[in-house]
């Protein structure tokens, strides 16, 4: 379990659970109490009390785990047995664990000793003797137990090794031309065997594109046609021994879209022309799939089919004009026809799938008999785990109030618990257990449905500094009348601009950042924090990019270098409607929170801020020039990992375009 507090919307707690220790002792399953995490056995009594800011989950019996700034590894008992002095640790796999100091990764063994000289930017767990590396010139290869390159670092990508054979690309062009011997002879996708021997050289192919059920997809060559100055592909499929088993020209009517699965493979289709129809352009309309066999002959060719999905379990579900679904087999005969409203992640899987039903959702066999009538409201999309899914009911009243309650079915659809959990483990029961939140506290519950350890009453807040071990998330946001000239900056901020009282409150005639080091103020009540004041007192509109309201404004710190680093970043965002421009009048200013921060090194602490020079004021925002500025200087203390360690992201949904 990593224990990280980050205030973004809100602190929280981000947490993995329940991993085997040994073979010989009984499963440990972390928890969190406050602000501090411990484990408890499988009973649910504590093993281990929450005294860690940090502790991974038990590998090979080890769990990495930080009472201070840096980490060491604790074994069943809690005791350090590999003393704390990394900036970061990760757990044990086969033998080795990756740590970091300064940033830099290294691998250790499970007596806490270098294994080895490690030059890498990046480094993989090993798995079958060998581990993924990756040069600080971003090449990617691979190195034995003992540090010795079995793949050297030639590739600016290897995919993983399926059945022993991996995609490698080489030089990355953009085109072809003017590239010297060397470079052609390593341009493009090629293939190798887990010992690093080429299989499938440079240049045979155009491309190789992905490989799935034993087949590897490939551009056998690919040019313009003379009539539409269209792009026509020559596809193909090559078995593992590399055998082509088909080809097939894909054009604007006929495109290969998925893989091979039970002998088929979806395609898109399209009417070119229509018999009575003197304007045959593009339309939407006369867009339909369908499914073409090893032959390149397009088997299931039915213009209803607007969507068509992988077959799985001889099985396709293919989506009509009407929006309904219906169930085909591998010789297109119909199965059920537009007899569901919507299909659970648009397919079977292990023989089943879950379909909607007149509002209501069950589960159904491959011959689309039910083996749970449809009376759920909504089915979570991770399916059947382990003979369990997870469920919602709905309740307006909750949705509302923008809650979400989950429950618990058995494969036979009865309840196991009903919709009280807030939130829960995605990987369902480990070990037996399903860590979830009820009622605000965490816990975790058996396969019987039954509490067996739950968090104790909240006892009063007490106020702390924030003691992390990763960079902070952006989080100065402001508000300004809407730049007109903006296309974005849907996301909205309250904190608008006030105007400046006294003229002694901030510098003259200028654009200054103070942080005011003696103010007391909190973060939701939970985390220390001091004012933070951005005031123009010049006699003009002073403008800031802006992304979704933050402002281009961070937090540094002097590392034991005396350079001055970032320990907060910015996301970045692939909407471009996220980006816009924010003003500040003059004589006003905006107020923020920054938190205490709270670690082991003791240093100097700044604010650094950008804004747009106003003699550069491009509409084009990658043409705008930038003026730095800082905020006076203050005492506080940091951890090592915050100068380089960004926790892992994962998008909330559609509406959030931000990647880290």
């Amino acid at each position: 379990m990593k224990y990280i507090v980050i205030f973004i919307l809100i602190v929280q707690i981000q947490c993995t659970f329940g991993q085997i220790a040994t073979d010989k002792n009984p499963f440990l399953f972390s928890f969190v109490d406050g602000a501090k995490c411990g484990f408890v056995d499988s009973s649910g009594k504590i093993a281990i009390e929450p005294i860690f800011y940090s502790a991974d989950d038990f590998s090979e019996g080890l769990s990495a785990a930080r009472v201070n700034g840096t980490y060491g590894y604790i074994n069943q008992t809690g005791k350090f047995v590999i003393p704390a002095q990394f900036d970061y640790a990760t757990a044990f796999h086969n033998g080795f664990a990756i740590v970091y100091n300064n940033g830099k990764p290294f691998y250790i063994r499970k007596n806490g000793q270098k294994a080895f000289d490690c030059p890498y930017a990046e480094l993989g767990v090993f798995e079958n003797g060998k581990a993924m590396v990756k040069t600080y010139s971003k090449k990617y290869g691979y190195v034995d137990q003992n540090g010795k390159l079995i793949i050297d670092t030639a590739y600016t990508y290897i995919s993983p090794f399926a059945n022993g054979l991996a995609i490698i690309r080489g030089i990355d062009h953009t085109s072809g031309s003017d590239m010297d011997k060397s470079e052609k002879e390593n341009y493009g996708a090629g293939i190798i065997d887990s010992l690093g021997r080429i299989i499938v050289p440079f240049g045979k192919f155009t491309n190789i594109l992905d490989y799935e059920n034993g087949y590897f997809k490939v551009v056998l060559s690919e040019g313009k046609t003379n009539k539409e100055d269209e792009y026509s592909h020559l596809i193909g499929f090559m078995d593992q021994t590399e055998k082509i088993v088909m080809t097939r020209k894909e054009d604007s009517d006929c495109k290969i879209d998925g893989n091979i699965h039970d002998g088929l493979i979806k395609v898109s289709l399209y009417q070119h022309k229509l018999a009575g129809k003197e304007n045959n352009s593009y339309s939407s309309q006369n867009a339909y799939e369908g499914f073409m066999d090893l032959k390149g002959n397009v088997m299931i060719n039915d213009t209803n089919y607007r969507y068509a999905y992988d077959f799985c379990d001889r099985r396709a579900f293919v989506k009509d004009k009407k929006w309904t679904y219906s169930i085909i087999d591998t010789k297109g005969n119909l199965i059920a026809k537009g007899s569901f409203r919507n299909v659970l992640n648009n397919t079977f899987a292990k023989g089943l799938a879950f379909v909607e039903v007149g509002n209501k959702w069950g589960l159904i066999d491959t011959s689309a008999h039910f083996i749970i009538q449809p009376k759920f409201d909504e089915i979570v999309d991770l399916g059947m785990i382990d003979d369990y899914f997870f469920f919602r009911d709905a309740n307006p009243t909750l949705r509302t109030l923008s809650r979400e309650l989950y429950g618990i079915a058995k494969k036979d659809g009865s309840r196991l618990v009903d919709t009280i959990l807030q939130s829960f483990d995605k990987r369902g029961f480990v070990n037996g257990l399903l860590y979830c939140r009820i009622d605000n506290k965490n816990t975790y519950i058996n396969k019987k449905g039954q509490i067996i350890w739950q968090q104790q009453e909240k006892k009063p807040i007490e106020l702390s500094n924030l003691n992390i071990d990763v960079m902070n998330r952006g989080y100065f946001y402001a508000s300004s009348e809407r730049n007109k000239n903006d296309l974005g900056g849907f996301g909205g901020s309250r904190n608008k601009a006030k105007k400046i009282q006294k003229k002694d409150q901030f510098l003259n005639h200028t654009l200054s950042v103070w942080v005011q080091t003696e103010s007391r103020d909190t973060i939701y009540n939970m985390i220390n924090g001091m004012k933070v004041f951005v005031a123009n007192t010049t006699p003009k509109a002073i403008d800031f990019s802006a992304q979704d309201s933050r402002l281009y404004m961070k937090v540094q710190a002097l590392n034991n270098q005396k350079e001055w680093k970032d320990i907060e970043y910015l996301p970045s965002s692939t909407c471009g409607n996220s980006y816009h421009t924010l003003s500040l009048a003059p004589q006003t200013y905006w107020s923020f929170i920054t938190p205490r921060y709270e670690g082991d090194f003791k240093t100097k602490l700044r604010i650094e801020l950008k804004y747009i020079d106003p003699k550069n004021q491009s509409s084009k925002r990658r043409e705008r020039k930038e003026i730095i500025i800082y905020s006076n200087e203050y005492d506080g203390s940091v951890n090592p990992a915050q100068f380089w360690r960004k926790d892992n992201y994962s998008p909330n949904g559609i509406m959030d375009p931000y990647e880290d």
